[in-house]
This record gives structure tokens, sequence and C-alpha cells, in this order.
């Protein structure tokens, strides 16, 4: 990975990352919700869960770091189980999404650091 692939890999897994400890964080209420309340916040996160696995795809298409796909593809189980109100899982699984999609950033540090850029 030369240092250009590395700040690409770097910048999407951190976005990547911040936006699926959002979704982690905002599935949690759900828990609370009932009714009304809790169709509509399934149907934000589904709609805020679209957006990240685009973003993924993006990531995986512009980088062709595999984490990024594998990340997407966790993601999209996760999106199956908060449908079905299977929050814990859907918790972990969106956990695991977030380790997937952090590789990159991860690899990414290190080339940059023995660049010297960072």
């Amino acid at each position: 990975m030369n240092s250009k692939e590395a700040i690409q890999n770097y910048l999407f897994a951190e976005r990547a990352k911040t936006n699926l400890i959002t979704l982690s964080q905002s599935a949690s209420v759900l828990y609370e919700l009932k009714g009304a309340e809790k169709s509509g916040a399934k149907k934000m996160l589904k709609i805020f869960a679209g957006a990240i696995g685009q973003d993924l795809g993006l990531a995986y298409n512009t980088t062709k770091n595999q984490s990024f796909k594998d990340a997407n593809e966790i993601l999209e189980q996760a999106e199956g189980m908060l449908e079905n109100e299977d929050l814990e899982d859907a918790s972990l699984a969106i956990s695991s999404a977030i380790t997937k999609a952090t590789t990159p950033a991860q690899q990414a540090w290190q080339v940059l650091s023995k660049n010297e850029l960072i």
C-alpha cells in the first residue's frame, strides 16, 4: 500500500467507524421505544444503515480492501436483525462490522507512520 492508498483507506475506515458507532448507539434506544415511535426509529435506522452500507461499498470499490466489503456484508445481516428486533445480536453484528471497517485504518496508519507522514 502506497501513501495515497493509505490515506484513502484511513479516511474511509475512520468515517465508517464513526458512522457504525453512531448506528450502534442509536439502535440501543430501540429497547426503550414503543408503538409508532419504535416503528419510526426502525425506519430511520434502516435508512442510516443503508447509507453506511453505500459508503462501505464506495470504500471497497475505491480501495479494493476486502475488509470494507466484509463490514458491509455484516452490516446487511445486522439490518435484518434490527428489523426483527433482535437487538442484542444486531449490536454484536455492528460491533463486528466496526472491527472489520477499522482494520484498514490500522494498516494505513502503519504505512503512514513508516513514511513519517503522521
